[in-house]
């Protein structure tokens, strides 16, 4: 009995089986699940969690500040203005930012639908408007206003703080 020899086309199917029906939706479907979990997880990891930790209150903010001897950070939003939502989403969120204000301010929120009495004390009317504030008086420095980059913020904000100290 003579052997046959597999020729090149029994070979190629040897190292290369057909793919049928069944793997090709398998394979698909695999596909689309590494897809997915690539999209679950690129949205999980640019999610920012951390933000300012605001005092709400501004009695108790400008307290703090004098406790500590630091400038306060006025931050005044209204719910629903576009631009408000920008700040909260871009900016307040960036980690350069959080630390910057952390560092060197005491920063109040002040929501003007639930303290208008302080919006019409320092008579603000756009959001979002930022101010800073020496700790034992009422002088203000600024407005910073409007949205902008974490990175202009702060250059702004820095500004603020060495006309204050020359003052």
């Amino acid at each position: 009995m003579t052997e046959k020899v597999p020729s090149n086309q029994d070979r190629q199917l040897q190292e290369n089986p057909p793919v049928t029906a069944g793997g090709k939706r398998y394979r698909a479907l695999l596909i689309i699940s590494f897809v997915f979990i690539g999209f679950i997880v690129f949205v999980f990891l640019t999610q920012n969690k951390e933000s300012i930790h605001w005092i709400e209150d501004y009695d108790a903010g400008v307290a703090q500040a004098k406790q500590q001897n630091k400038p306060v950070l006025l931050a005044f939003y209204k719910a629903n203005a576009r631009f408000c939502e920008v700040v909260l989403k871009e900016v307040y969120v960036d980690p350069r930012f959080i630390k910057y204000v952390e560092k060197n301010f005491v920063p109040i929120f002040i929501d003007v639908d639930k303290q208008p009495d302080i919006a019409r004390r320092y008579n603000v009317d756009y959001y979002p408007t930022h101010y800073i504030k020496r700790p034992d008086n009422d002088e203000l420095f600024g407005p910073i206003l409007g949205p902008m980059t974490a990175g202009v913020f702060i250059n702004r904000l820095d500004g603020l703080l060495k006309k204050m100290k020359s003052s």
